[in-house]
């Protein structure tokens, strides 16, 4: 007998198994878990409470960024220049540029947004519950990192006037009741801005379960853009912009998804995992055969865009 779940986003009483998938990328585990498709508003999600508890399992040491290795401050300069005209290029066009409050960076990882936020003039601040990425994050932007979960933010009585979310709300689990609660985080109004992988893109069809974007275990939900726009919707947020190319993850999630063996941070988690170090040469190797498929590939990342089924989406919505 099929298996099937009510949506949990626009609530179709029978999404159903589409595939199974194990942790392609980063090998933190060989189960199988089933992936349900909602033909309504085509979101493909986990079933959350097979996992729930077993949630920080799935994030291997090293699954956040730092410069140690070869070649590190030629990635950091190049990665730092990739958020600068991307992410940041995208939250300076939702707010202005007159904006003067506060920001916070939920999931802010290693703190690269943070820091390129900083450094154009935005009060940024960075948010990490894992203890491994807040303390690279702190090293990058010393006083600007809180440690630990959105409701514990929520007892030290902080508020921002905008609230960014980069591959991050794709990770957390009952999304609904998240961005309900989220609001207590806001000054009144108050703009969030999120970016997810687009489940509905040319590649993601393309590539079926061979797809980076779907990242699984780690990505509970994988949006579409009708799914986001949905859940954003009842949660009680006025979507305002919307964009559905990113410069700095389309193109690299098609080239990630061809070759996951070339993918920069998998085969260092990878490495790590086996106690090895990798050859200083292969990995400068490895990293220019990747830099050049993913030149290559950013003009299809573009026409993906163009044709309104980008890789990734960006989305500002208000609190009014």
């Amino acid at each position: 007998m099929t298996k099937s779940r009510a949506c949990p986003i626009c609530e179709y009483p029978h999404a159903s198994r589409v595939r199974t998938a194990t942790d392609r990328l980063f090998r933190t585990t060989q189960e199988q878990f089933d992936l349900f498709g909602c033909p309504s508003c085509h979101l493909i999600f986990m079933d959350e409470e097979e996992v729930r508890d077993r949630l920080a399992d799935f994030y291997p040491s090293g699954y956040w960024w730092t410069d140690a290795g070869s070649g590190g401050q030629l990635e950091r300069k190049y990665r730092e220049w990739m958020v600068r005209h991307d992410q940041l290029a995208f939250v300076r066009n939702a707010l202005g540029t007159s904006f003067s409050g506060r920001l916070l960076d939920i999931g802010c990882g290693s703190g690269t947004f943070v820091k390129v936020a900083r450094q154009a003039g935005i009060d940024a601040k960075g948010l990490e519950m894992a203890s491994e990425a807040a303390q690279l994050a702190e090293r990058e932007v010393p006083g600007n990192i809180f440690q630990g979960s959105e409701e514990e933010l929520m007892k030290s009585a902080e508020q921002f006037d905008a609230i960014a979310m980069f591959h991050a709300l794709e990770h957390v689990p009952q999304p609904f009741q998240y961005l309900k609660r989220l609001k207590k985080l806001f000054r009144s109004p108050g703009t969030l801005i999120i970016q997810v992988p687009n489940c509905a893109s040319l590649q993601s069809r393309l590539m079926g379960g061979r797809w980076y974007g779907l990242d699984c275990p780690r990505h509970l939900y994988n949006y579409s853009t009708f799914s986001v726009l949905h859940l954003l919707g009842r949660a009680g947020y006025r979507v305002r912009m919307t964009n559905q190319f990113s410069l700095r993850d389309n193109a690299c999630c098609m080239v990630s998804s061809l070759f996951p063996g070339l993918d920069p941070m998998a085969s260092r988690v990878r490495a790590r995992a086996r106690k090895g170090k990798r050859n200083p040469l292969l990995q400068i190797g490895s990293n220019a055969v990747y830099l050049s498929l993913m030149l290559m590939a950013q003009p299809l990342a573009r026409l993906e865009s163009m044709l309104g089924r980008g890789g990734s989406i960006f989305v500002a919505a208000s609190l009014d």
